[in-house]
Protein backbone atom coordinates (compact mmCIF):
# COMPACT_ATOMS: atom_id res chain seq x y z
CA UNK A 1 0.00 0.00 0.00
CA UNK A 2 1.27 3.54 -0.70
CA UNK A 3 2.47 5.65 2.21
CA UNK A 4 0.27 8.16 4.06
CA UNK A 5 0.60 11.84 3.23
CA UNK A 6 3.60 13.91 4.15
CA UNK A 7 3.10 17.00 6.29
CA UNK A 8 3.41 19.20 3.20
CA UNK A 9 0.82 17.16 1.32
CA UNK A 10 -1.57 17.26 4.26
CA UNK A 11 -1.15 21.01 4.54
CA UNK A 12 -1.97 21.35 0.84
CA UNK A 13 -5.12 19.27 1.21
CA UNK A 14 -6.11 21.00 4.45
CA UNK A 15 -5.93 24.44 2.83
CA UNK A 16 -9.04 23.50 0.85
CA UNK A 17 -11.07 22.82 4.00
CA UNK A 18 -11.33 25.85 6.32
CA UNK A 19 -13.73 23.97 8.59
CA UNK A 20 -10.59 22.88 10.50
CA UNK A 21 -10.04 26.44 11.64
CA UNK A 22 -12.87 25.84 14.11
CA UNK A 23 -13.61 22.12 14.24
CA UNK A 24 -11.93 18.74 14.19
CA UNK A 25 -14.13 17.15 11.56
CA UNK A 26 -14.21 13.34 11.79
CA UNK A 27 -17.57 12.56 10.19
CA UNK A 28 -16.95 11.94 6.48
CA UNK A 29 -19.45 9.07 6.70
CA UNK A 30 -22.15 11.66 7.45
CA UNK A 31 -21.81 14.80 5.35
CA UNK A 32 -18.40 16.19 4.42
CA UNK A 33 -17.48 19.84 3.90
CA UNK A 34 -17.01 20.80 0.27
CA UNK A 35 -13.57 22.16 -0.69
CA UNK A 36 -12.95 25.87 -1.19
CA UNK A 37 -12.51 25.37 -4.93
CA UNK A 38 -15.97 23.81 -5.24
CA UNK A 39 -17.58 26.52 -3.12
CA UNK A 40 -15.89 29.23 -5.18
CA UNK A 41 -16.76 27.67 -8.54
CA UNK A 42 -20.39 27.19 -7.62
CA UNK A 43 -20.59 30.76 -6.37
CA UNK A 44 -19.08 32.06 -9.58
CA UNK A 45 -21.57 30.08 -11.65
CA UNK A 46 -24.49 31.29 -9.55
CA UNK A 47 -23.31 34.87 -10.09
CA UNK A 48 -22.90 34.25 -13.81
CA UNK A 49 -26.48 32.99 -14.07
CA UNK A 50 -27.66 35.98 -12.06
CA UNK A 51 -26.00 38.35 -14.51
CA UNK A 52 -26.34 36.55 -17.86
CA UNK A 53 -28.97 33.82 -17.40
CA UNK A 54 -28.32 31.09 -20.00
CA UNK A 55 -25.70 32.87 -22.13
CA UNK A 56 -22.87 30.74 -20.77
CA UNK A 57 -24.67 27.43 -21.29
CA UNK A 58 -22.19 26.10 -23.87
CA UNK A 59 -19.53 26.21 -21.16
CA UNK A 60 -21.83 24.22 -18.90
CA UNK A 61 -21.85 21.37 -21.42
CA UNK A 62 -18.05 21.37 -21.52
CA UNK A 63 -17.81 21.27 -17.73
CA UNK A 64 -20.39 18.48 -17.57
CA UNK A 65 -18.34 16.39 -20.00
CA UNK A 66 -15.20 17.05 -17.92
CA UNK A 67 -16.99 15.95 -14.75
CA UNK A 68 -18.29 12.81 -16.39
CA UNK A 69 -14.75 11.92 -17.47
CA UNK A 70 -13.46 12.45 -13.92
CA UNK A 71 -16.25 10.33 -12.44
CA UNK A 72 -15.67 7.53 -14.95
CA UNK A 73 -11.95 7.53 -14.18
CA UNK A 74 -12.66 7.33 -10.47
CA UNK A 75 -14.57 4.05 -10.81
CA UNK A 76 -12.77 2.50 -13.79
CA UNK A 77 -15.69 2.92 -16.19
CA UNK A 78 -16.14 4.36 -19.66
CA UNK A 79 -17.62 7.84 -19.86
CA UNK A 80 -20.74 6.63 -21.67
CA UNK A 81 -21.49 4.31 -18.71
CA UNK A 82 -21.84 7.18 -16.22
CA UNK A 83 -24.90 9.31 -15.43
CA UNK A 84 -25.42 12.06 -12.88
CA UNK A 85 -28.12 11.43 -10.29
CA UNK A 86 -29.55 13.23 -7.26
CA UNK A 87 -28.42 10.80 -4.57
CA UNK A 88 -27.70 7.15 -3.86
CA UNK A 89 -31.36 6.16 -3.53
CA UNK A 90 -31.97 7.65 -6.97
CA UNK A 91 -29.55 5.19 -8.55
CA UNK A 92 -30.85 2.24 -6.53
CA UNK A 93 -34.36 3.05 -7.71
CA UNK A 94 -33.29 3.29 -11.35
CA UNK A 95 -32.27 -0.36 -11.18
CA UNK A 96 -34.98 -1.66 -8.83
CA UNK A 97 -37.74 0.00 -10.87
CA UNK A 98 -36.19 -0.52 -14.28
CA UNK A 99 -35.10 -4.17 -14.17
CA UNK A 100 -37.61 -6.50 -15.89
CA UNK A 101 -38.53 -8.55 -12.84
CA UNK A 102 -41.30 -11.12 -13.03
CA UNK A 103 -43.20 -12.78 -10.24
CA UNK A 104 -41.02 -15.32 -8.45
CA UNK A 105 -37.71 -13.55 -9.13
CA UNK A 106 -35.41 -12.95 -6.17
CA UNK A 107 -33.19 -10.11 -4.93
CA UNK A 108 -30.64 -10.63 -2.15
CA UNK A 109 -29.73 -7.81 0.24
CA UNK A 110 -28.57 -7.99 3.87
CA UNK A 111 -29.49 -6.76 7.33
CA UNK A 112 -26.69 -4.15 7.60
CA UNK A 113 -27.71 -1.91 4.71
CA UNK A 114 -28.68 1.75 5.00
CA UNK A 115 -32.38 2.23 4.08
CA UNK A 116 -31.49 3.74 0.67
CA UNK A 117 -30.32 0.28 -0.37
CA UNK A 118 -33.27 -1.49 1.23
CA UNK A 119 -36.58 0.24 0.52
CA UNK A 120 -36.34 0.32 -3.31
CA UNK A 121 -35.86 -3.46 -3.24
CA UNK A 122 -38.60 -4.10 -0.66
CA UNK A 123 -40.93 -2.12 -2.89
CA UNK A 124 -40.62 -4.94 -5.43
CA UNK A 125 -42.62 -7.27 -3.21
CA UNK A 126 -45.76 -5.72 -4.69
CA UNK A 127 -44.67 -7.26 -8.02
CA UNK A 128 -44.26 -10.71 -6.51
CA UNK A 129 -40.47 -10.43 -6.23
CA UNK A 130 -38.94 -12.19 -3.22
CA UNK A 131 -36.46 -10.02 -1.32
CA UNK A 132 -34.12 -12.23 0.71
CA UNK A 133 -32.18 -10.68 3.58
CA UNK A 134 -28.85 -12.31 4.38
CA UNK A 135 -28.09 -12.22 8.11
CA UNK A 136 -24.82 -10.70 9.30
CA UNK A 137 -22.56 -12.01 12.05
CA UNK A 138 -20.47 -9.70 14.24
CA UNK A 139 -20.99 -6.75 11.88
CA UNK A 140 -19.83 -8.74 8.84
CA UNK A 141 -21.69 -9.84 5.72
CA UNK A 142 -19.33 -12.21 3.94
CA UNK A 143 -19.65 -13.76 0.46
CA UNK A 144 -20.47 -17.07 2.14
CA UNK A 145 -23.42 -15.49 3.93
CA UNK A 146 -24.66 -14.06 0.64
CA UNK A 147 -24.11 -17.36 -1.19
CA UNK A 148 -26.45 -19.18 1.18
CA UNK A 149 -29.32 -16.98 -0.02
CA UNK A 150 -28.61 -17.20 -3.75
CA UNK A 151 -30.69 -19.57 -5.87
CA UNK A 152 -31.27 -19.96 -9.63
CA UNK A 153 -34.11 -17.42 -9.22
CA UNK A 154 -31.77 -14.70 -7.91
CA UNK A 155 -31.57 -11.83 -10.39
CA UNK A 156 -29.65 -9.20 -8.40
CA UNK A 157 -27.45 -9.10 -5.31
CA UNK A 158 -27.15 -5.59 -3.84
CA UNK A 159 -24.57 -4.62 -1.23
CA UNK A 160 -22.71 -1.58 0.08
CA UNK A 161 -18.96 -1.45 -0.39
CA UNK A 162 -18.72 -0.36 3.26
CA UNK A 163 -21.46 -0.74 5.86
CA UNK A 164 -22.41 2.55 7.49
CA UNK A 165 -23.13 1.09 10.95
CA UNK A 166 -20.15 -1.28 11.31
CA UNK A 167 -17.48 -0.14 8.85
CA UNK A 168 -17.22 -3.61 7.32
CA UNK A 169 -15.68 -3.59 3.83
CA UNK A 170 -17.29 -6.07 1.45
CA UNK A 171 -15.25 -8.57 -0.54
CA UNK A 172 -16.22 -7.22 -3.96
CA UNK A 173 -13.81 -9.47 -5.81
CA UNK A 174 -15.43 -12.66 -4.49
CA UNK A 175 -18.96 -11.32 -4.92
CA UNK A 176 -18.29 -10.28 -8.50
CA UNK A 177 -16.86 -13.70 -9.27
CA UNK A 178 -19.89 -15.34 -7.68
CA UNK A 179 -22.17 -13.18 -9.82
CA UNK A 180 -20.47 -14.36 -13.00
CA UNK A 181 -20.45 -18.01 -11.93
CA UNK A 182 -24.04 -18.13 -10.67
CA UNK A 183 -25.65 -15.81 -13.20
CA UNK A 184 -27.01 -12.92 -11.13
CA UNK A 185 -26.29 -9.19 -11.56
CA UNK A 186 -24.18 -7.28 -9.06
CA UNK A 187 -25.29 -3.91 -7.65
CA UNK A 188 -23.00 -1.82 -5.43
CA UNK A 189 -23.92 1.10 -3.17
CA UNK A 190 -20.59 2.94 -2.98
CA UNK A 191 -21.49 6.00 -0.92
CA UNK A 192 -19.40 4.93 2.09
CA UNK A 193 -16.27 4.21 0.08
CA UNK A 194 -16.01 6.19 -3.15
CA UNK A 195 -13.31 8.82 -2.72
CA UNK A 196 -11.74 7.00 0.22
CA UNK A 197 -11.12 3.51 -1.19
CA UNK A 198 -10.19 2.43 -4.72
CA UNK A 199 -13.01 1.27 -7.01
CA UNK A 200 -12.76 -0.58 -10.31
CA UNK A 201 -16.14 -1.70 -11.59
CA UNK A 202 -14.63 -3.79 -14.38
CA UNK A 203 -12.19 -5.60 -12.09
CA UNK A 204 -14.91 -6.34 -9.53
CA UNK A 205 -17.54 -7.33 -12.10
CA UNK A 206 -20.01 -4.66 -11.00
CA UNK A 207 -23.07 -4.24 -13.21
CA UNK A 208 -24.57 -1.20 -11.49
CA UNK A 209 -23.19 1.31 -8.98
CA UNK A 210 -24.77 4.25 -7.21
CA UNK A 211 -23.13 6.91 -5.07
CA UNK A 212 -24.32 10.25 -3.70
CA UNK A 213 -21.66 12.92 -3.63
CA UNK A 214 -22.01 14.45 -0.18
CA UNK A 215 -19.95 12.02 1.91
CA UNK A 216 -16.46 10.83 0.90
CA UNK A 217 -16.62 12.62 -2.46
CA UNK A 218 -16.85 15.96 -0.61
CA UNK A 219 -19.40 17.22 -3.14
CA UNK A 220 -22.60 19.19 -2.54
CA UNK A 221 -25.84 17.44 -1.72
CA UNK A 222 -28.18 16.71 -4.62
CA UNK A 223 -25.56 15.34 -7.03
CA UNK A 224 -24.13 11.85 -7.41
CA UNK A 225 -22.81 9.24 -9.80
CA UNK A 226 -24.59 6.26 -11.35
CA UNK A 227 -22.85 3.52 -13.32
CA UNK A 228 -24.55 1.10 -15.67
CA UNK A 229 -22.36 -1.36 -17.56
CA UNK A 230 -22.92 -0.76 -21.27
CA UNK A 231 -23.99 -4.37 -21.82
CA UNK A 232 -26.76 -3.85 -19.24
CA UNK A 233 -28.01 -0.52 -20.59
CA UNK A 234 -30.91 -1.86 -22.63
CA UNK A 235 -31.88 -4.24 -19.84
CA UNK A 236 -33.25 -1.41 -17.70
CA UNK A 237 -36.68 -0.08 -18.57
CA UNK A 238 -36.81 3.72 -18.52
CA UNK A 239 -39.01 4.68 -15.57
CA UNK A 240 -38.34 8.41 -15.90
CA UNK A 241 -38.41 9.97 -19.32
CA UNK A 242 -37.97 13.56 -20.48
CA UNK A 243 -36.64 15.73 -23.25
CA UNK A 244 -33.03 14.82 -22.44
CA UNK A 245 -33.63 11.06 -22.60
CA UNK A 246 -33.34 10.92 -26.36
CA UNK A 247 -30.46 11.01 -28.81
CA UNK A 248 -31.48 14.23 -30.59
CA UNK A 249 -32.38 15.98 -27.34
CA UNK A 250 -31.86 19.58 -28.43
CA UNK A 251 -33.96 19.27 -31.59
CA UNK A 252 -37.14 20.04 -29.70
CA UNK A 253 -39.36 20.20 -32.76
CA UNK A 254 -38.43 16.70 -33.90
CA UNK A 255 -40.25 14.12 -31.81
CA UNK A 256 -38.15 10.96 -32.14
CA UNK A 257 -38.19 8.68 -29.14
CA UNK A 258 -34.79 7.08 -29.63
CA UNK A 259 -33.09 6.86 -26.23
CA UNK A 260 -29.45 7.84 -25.99
CA UNK A 261 -27.13 4.85 -26.46
CA UNK A 262 -25.36 5.82 -23.22
CA UNK A 263 -26.11 6.08 -19.50
CA UNK A 264 -26.98 9.70 -20.28
CA UNK A 265 -30.49 8.41 -21.06
CA UNK A 266 -31.08 8.34 -17.29
CA UNK A 267 -30.57 12.13 -17.08
CA UNK A 268 -34.07 12.80 -18.29
CA UNK A 269 -34.36 16.54 -17.78
CA UNK A 270 -32.51 19.75 -17.04
CA UNK A 271 -29.26 19.12 -15.21
CA UNK A 272 -28.24 20.26 -11.74
CA UNK A 273 -25.51 22.41 -13.26
CA UNK A 274 -24.46 23.95 -9.94
CA UNK A 275 -24.11 20.48 -8.49
CA UNK A 276 -22.11 19.27 -11.49
CA UNK A 277 -19.72 22.22 -11.15
CA UNK A 278 -19.28 21.48 -7.44
CA UNK A 279 -18.76 17.77 -8.09
CA UNK A 280 -16.15 18.55 -10.74
CA UNK A 281 -14.00 20.53 -8.31
CA UNK A 282 -14.53 18.02 -5.52
CA UNK A 283 -13.39 15.18 -7.74
CA UNK A 284 -10.27 17.10 -8.70
CA UNK A 285 -9.53 17.73 -5.02
CA UNK A 286 -9.99 14.18 -3.77
CA UNK A 287 -8.01 12.64 -6.64
CA UNK A 288 -5.10 15.11 -6.50
CA UNK A 289 -2.77 12.59 -4.83
CA UNK A 290 -4.60 9.43 -5.89
CA UNK A 291 -7.30 7.41 -4.13
CA UNK A 292 -4.72 4.83 -3.03
CA UNK A 293 -2.95 7.57 -1.06
CA UNK A 294 -6.29 8.62 0.45
CA UNK A 295 -6.83 5.04 1.59
CA UNK A 296 -3.34 4.84 3.08
CA UNK A 297 -3.89 8.03 5.06
CA UNK A 298 -7.31 6.97 6.31
CA UNK A 299 -6.26 3.48 7.38
CA UNK A 300 -3.16 4.86 9.08
CA UNK A 301 -5.33 7.23 11.12
CA UNK A 302 -7.89 4.60 12.11
CA UNK A 303 -5.02 2.26 13.05
CA UNK A 304 -3.56 4.93 15.34
CA UNK A 305 -6.98 5.51 16.87
CA UNK A 306 -7.54 1.81 17.56
CA UNK A 307 -4.25 1.57 19.45
CA UNK A 308 -5.12 4.55 21.64
CA UNK A 309 -8.67 3.36 22.27
CA UNK A 310 -7.65 -0.13 23.30
CA UNK A 311 -5.04 1.22 25.70
CA UNK A 312 -7.83 3.19 27.39
CA UNK A 313 -10.23 0.26 27.71
CA UNK A 314 -12.64 1.08 24.89
CA UNK A 315 -14.12 -1.74 22.82
CA UNK A 316 -13.68 -1.75 19.04
CA UNK A 317 -17.00 -2.57 17.38
CA UNK A 318 -15.90 -2.45 13.73
CA UNK A 319 -14.37 -5.56 12.12
CA UNK A 320 -10.61 -5.13 12.11
CA UNK A 321 -9.24 -7.88 9.85
CA UNK A 322 -6.90 -6.34 7.27
CA UNK A 323 -9.27 -6.83 4.31
CA UNK A 324 -12.34 -5.72 6.27
CA UNK A 325 -11.19 -2.29 7.46
CA UNK A 326 -12.50 0.92 5.96
CA UNK A 327 -12.70 4.61 6.76
CA UNK A 328 -15.42 3.96 9.34
CA UNK A 329 -14.39 3.00 12.86
CA UNK A 330 -16.96 2.40 15.59
CA UNK A 331 -15.94 2.03 19.22
CA UNK A 332 -17.79 1.88 22.49
CA UNK A 333 -17.34 2.67 26.15
CA UNK A 334 -17.52 -0.25 28.58
CA UNK A 335 -20.98 0.98 29.53
CA UNK A 336 -22.76 1.51 26.22
CA UNK A 337 -25.12 3.95 27.91
CA UNK A 338 -22.16 6.34 28.14
CA UNK A 339 -21.73 6.58 24.36
CA UNK A 340 -24.39 9.22 23.85
CA UNK A 341 -22.84 11.50 26.45
CA UNK A 342 -19.36 10.98 25.01
CA UNK A 343 -20.56 12.01 21.54
CA UNK A 344 -22.27 15.05 23.04
CA UNK A 345 -19.13 16.04 24.92
CA UNK A 346 -16.92 15.59 21.85
CA UNK A 347 -19.24 17.64 19.66
CA UNK A 348 -19.39 20.39 22.26
CA UNK A 349 -15.57 20.43 22.21
CA UNK A 350 -15.67 20.94 18.44
CA UNK A 351 -14.76 17.35 17.60
CA UNK A 352 -17.43 16.18 15.17
CA UNK A 353 -18.28 12.49 15.41
CA UNK A 354 -21.60 10.62 15.46
CA UNK A 355 -23.41 7.91 17.38
CA UNK A 356 -24.03 4.94 15.08
CA UNK A 357 -24.06 1.16 15.17
CA UNK A 358 -24.32 0.88 18.92
CA UNK A 359 -21.23 2.98 19.49
CA UNK A 360 -19.30 6.10 18.53
CA UNK A 361 -18.57 6.38 14.82
CA UNK A 362 -15.37 8.09 13.73
CA UNK A 363 -14.82 8.55 10.00
CA UNK A 364 -11.58 10.35 9.15
CA UNK A 365 -10.92 11.30 5.53
CA UNK A 366 -7.84 12.25 3.52
CA UNK A 367 -7.96 15.75 5.02
CA UNK A 368 -7.47 14.49 8.58
CA UNK A 369 -4.12 14.21 10.38
CA UNK A 370 -2.61 12.41 13.36
CA UNK A 371 -3.14 15.59 15.39
CA UNK A 372 -6.90 15.29 14.84
CA UNK A 373 -6.78 11.78 16.28
CA UNK A 374 -4.72 12.95 19.26
CA UNK A 375 -7.25 15.72 19.97
CA UNK A 376 -10.10 13.24 19.86
CA UNK A 377 -8.36 10.85 22.25
CA UNK A 378 -7.41 13.66 24.62
CA UNK A 379 -11.11 14.52 25.08
CA UNK A 380 -12.18 11.00 25.96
Amino acid sequence: MPSPFTVRESDSIRSQFPIFEKYVFLNAAGLSPIPESASRTMGELAREITMTAYLGSEKWKTRTAETRKLAAGLIGADEDEVAFIRNTADGVSLVASGFPFVEGDEVVINDLEFPSNVYPWLNLRSKGVTVKIARSVDGRITPEMIAREVTPKTKIVAISTVQYATGYRADLTSLGQMARERGFLFFVDAIQSLGALPMDVKKYGVDFLSCGGHKWLCAPEGIGVFYCAKERLDLLRLTRVGWNTVTDAYNFGNIDFTPKPTAGRFEEGTANVLGVYGLCESLKTITAFGIERNEAQILSLTGQLVESLRSRGYAIVSPMDENERSGILIFSAKDKDDNKQIVKRLNEAGILVMERGGGIRVAPHFFNTAEDIRRLVSEL
